[in-house]
Order: C-alpha cells, then sequence, then structure tokens
C-alpha cells in the first residue's frame, strides 16, 4: 500500500493583513462615497437655480420681452388722452418691471384738469393710465370769458363761454377757499331750486348770495345748513319776495 500525503502551505497571516489593508484603503466606505455624492448633486442643483434666477431676472428686468409698447388711457373725457400721454412721458422699450410709476402718476397729476391718476402695469407690454377728471362747476367771468372751478375751488381751465350746467360766480378766481365755500353751496341745493339759481356772488365765505333768475336774492351767508335753506328758500318764494335771508335758518327774513 503506497501512503499519499498532501501538503497545503499555510496562507502567511501577514500577507492577509497586508491585503485586506489595500483594499481599505483604496475604497472608502459606502456612507462616505453618498455624503459626496449628495454634496455635489447640491451644489449644482445651487448653480442651477441661480442660472435660472439670473435668466429670469434678465428677462423681467433687461430684455425687450416684456418691455413697454403700449400706453392706455381711462377716463378722460375733457382732456385728449393723447395730453395725457404726452404729459406721462412713459419711456417705450423700457421694461414694464423698470418704470417708475410714481413718477409717471405725479406727471399725470400735474395737469391742470385732472384731479387724481393711477398708474398700473399690464403684462406683458402695457401701462395704463386712469384718471379722475375735474369736474367744472362755477364759472368765473374774465375779459376772455371764463375761468372754470371745481368743487374744491381749483381753477382749471378757460373757455370762451359758459358750459351747461356750470352756474357763475362773481368771485376772485385766486380765492381758493371762498371759491370752495361757493361749491358747496352749489352742491347742496336740490335740483327744483339750482336751476332757477342764475350767479352767486361772494365777498367772504360769511357774505355769499345766491341770486336767482327772477332777480330774487337770496343772503346765504356761509355754506353751512345749506339743505335746510333750500328748503326754507323755496317755501318763502312762494310769498313773492325780492330779497330772502337766511343766514340764519332759524330766523328766516323777507322783503
Amino acid at each position: 500500500m503506497t501512503a499519499v500525503t498532501s501538503y497545503r502551505t499555510p496562507p502567511s497571516r501577514g500577507g492577509d493583513f497586508s491585503a485586506r489593508g489595500s483594499t481599505t484603503g483604496s475604497r472608502p466606505p459606502r456612507g462616505s462615497r453618498t455624503r459626496r455624492r449628495n454634496r455635489a448633486v447640491g451644489i449644482l442643483a445651487f448653480l442651477l437655480a441661480l442660472a435660472v434666477l439670473g435668466g429670469v431676472g434678465w428677462v423681467v428686468g433687461f430684455s425687450p420681452v416684456l418691455a413697454v409698447e403700449r400706453v392706455d388711457v381711462a377716463g378722460s373725457h375733457r382732456l385728449p388722452a393723447s395730453a395725457v400721454r404726452d404729459r406721462a412721458a412713459v419711456p417705450l422699450g423700457r421694461p414694464l418691471v423698470r418704470q417708475d410709476l410714481a413718477g409717471i402718476a405725479s406727471r399725470v397729476g400735474a395737469l391742470p384738469q385732472i384731479e387724481s391718476a393711477e398708474v398700473s402695469r399690464r403684462w406683458p407690454h402695457s401701462i395704463r393710465i386712469s384718471v379722475v377728471e375735474r369736474r367744472p362747476l362755477l364759472g368765473v367771468p374774465q375779459p376772455e370769458g371764463f375761468v372754470l372751478i371745481d368743487v374744491h375751488g381749483v381753477a382749471f381751465e378757460s373757455q370762451l363761454t359758459l358750459p351747461r350746467g356750470v352756474l357763475q360766480a362773481d368771485v376772485d378766481p385766486s380765492d381758493v377757499s371762498l371759491l370752495a365755500e361757493v361749491g358747496r353751496i352749489v352742491s347742496a341745493l336740490p335740483p327744483t331750486l339750482l336751476r332757477r339759481v342764475e350767479r352767486l356772488e361772494a365777498t367772504s365765505p360769511s357774505a355769499i348770495t345766491v341770486v336767482l333768475n327772477n332777480g330774487v336774492r337770496v343772503n346765504w351767508g356761509t355754506g353751512a345748513d345749506s339743505a335746510l335753506k333750500s328748503d326754507i328758500v323755496l317755501t318763502l318764494l312762494k310769498r313773492k319776495p325780492t330779497r330772502i335771508d337766511v343766514s340764519s335758518p332759524h330766523n328766516p327774513a323777507i322783503r
């Protein structure tokens, strides 16, 4: 019988440690690789967001894509819309977001015929100007015609003739507070009395006279209690007076 002897060289303990050490040094732990990958993705996403925001900012604020091409005017009746546009001086071709809305409103509001103005953006290419015009209430006689006055006593326009529905007021056209007091009276008159008024005269806020178209002169006093004074005048007119005094409405007088 033949004996067979096998021999297997045992692995070197030192070589095994060397191989393990080499593997550990060349391949980082899985958690470290994941963190690096996430950090890189985050940086890339941040840079991409910056690029997108920068592009949007350029399109909105500097490119002609959203630039003003048209100016619309609303509320202008007595004053031509072209006059409002000329005074507004909106720079066409400038992006909407860079338009000075307050400056535009201020320029338009400086027009004598304009009581107030609002300016807004209308995307993608328009500026809208909404105005409230002054409404003539009184006309002060002048050598060249009449100066038109609004309810606040502001003179804003001259015309050769007195427009329909506007009352003549013999008042200093530069006295804004006195004209405002006269306007206060006119605004309070009921239609039944208003259509009988020919003109108003005033030398001070407490000395206002309403002259009717039949020649009757009404000493109105101030604009206070004008509704009550109107009712009293309509009642006293039935007595065919030539003069009425309602400056003290609780103690009226006729002559």
